[in-house]
């Protein structure tokens, strides 16, 4: 790793350090433990889970860079639990980890391919999302008898979800880095680096082609990569099942499934909101009351997930200091 590098990680660890810090202060050193010990063993399956989905992340990951892949999955694996905690720490949109994760591939692969593969491992993230998001929809109406005008809210999102999905695909097929380039030139901030991305206009054609490719010649791996986000997202229902069980409420998984997608789905819709501070709470709240469970759990529940968020960016900020160790090199 260059001396830039060494010198950009070392920044992002001074400052996530920094935040980190002020998060666990702002929380409450004594609100942590006083859930920690509610919660007891159950701890080690909720922040465990994690690690399974952060597999697979990588795992999705490495499927997209392709056959030409340089870079060990133990590699990627660290750039993937460290990018969430500097995209967690980032205030407003959270997006500082993505080039990071390039600055860090691109001696391997080259730096089109990073960003290509940044720029589709986000899409596929999404899309899962969508499809997951369709699922759980789909269950609810199927497994209850919801009232008319639930049902036509339900239908109203679910059209929405089915939408976007074809809009997805259509930039799978045809490219999506001009259009996101003009959407970054609406961001505060931005608007200058976008004219300097845009003046390389070799470069972005190379990274729009790439994108394209992947669903137009390498179906395969593109839907290997969409499965294995969408498996990472049922998993990461069994978190909200433990949580549960952990204080002796009996839920069951297809209910786990639904409060993650509902709360997702509410929790994604503010974004930018910095931190998703609020955001969580309430949609939980929300979607504990809906299922007609006391909603002060959902609250308990969204400071269990802040705490398994801190232990992850934790480890996110050890791998930062320590990088990646040279046996996990691709030569």
């Amino acid at each position: 790793m260059g001396m830039k590098n060494k010198t950009t990680n070392l920044i992002f660890l001074m400052l996530g350090g920094a935040i980190l810090i002020f998060l666990l202060w702002d929380f409450g050193f004594e609100n942590i433990w006083s859930n920690v010990h509610k919660i007891g063993w159950w701890l080690a399956p909720i922040t465990g889970i994690w690690l399974i989905i952060y597999i697979l992340n990588a795992q999705a990951w490495k499927v997209i860079i392709g056959k030409d892949n340089t870079v060990n999955f133990f590699r990627l694996l660290s750039l993937k639990i460290t990018g969430f905690s500097i995209n967690y720490l980032t205030p407003v949109v959270g997006l500082a980890g993505e080039p990071w994760k390039i600055l860090n591939i691109k001696n391997e692969i080259g730096v089109e391919k990073a960003s290509s593969s940044i720029i589709l491992y986000n899409m596929m993230h999404i899309l899962s999302h969508f499809y997951f998001w369709v699922t759980a929809v789909i269950l609810f109406l199927v497994t209850n008898i919801p009232e008319v005008v639930t049902t036509l809210v339900l239908g109203f999102v679910l059209a929405i979800l089915v939408s976007l999905i074809a809009v997805f695909y259509i930039w799978h097929s045809k490219g999506v880095v001009y259009s996101l380039l003009r959407f970054l030139r609406v961001i505060p901030g931005l608007k200058g680096l976008v004219i300097k991305i845009e003046s390389k206009e070799d470069s972005l054609k190379n990274i729009e082609n790439q994108v394209i490719e992947l669903y137009t010649h390498r179906r395969k791996s593109f839907y290997l990569s969409l499965s294995l986000e969408y498996i990472a997202r049922l998993v990461a229902s069994l978190e909200f099942y433990f949580i549960m069980r952990a204080i002796s409420v009996d839920i069951s998984i297809l209910e786990a499934l639904y409060i993650n997608a509902a709360s997702s789905l509410l929790a994604n819709l503010f974004f930018f909101i910095p931190l998703q501070l609020g955001t969580r709470e309430g949609s939980l709240y929300i979607v504990y009351e809906s299922l007609k469970y006391t909603p002060a759990l959902g609250v308990f529940v969204s400071l269990v997930t802040r705490i398994r968020e801190f232990f992850w960016i934790f480890i996110g900020l050890i791998l930062l200091k320590i990088g990646t160790p040279a046996q996990y090199r691709t030569k």
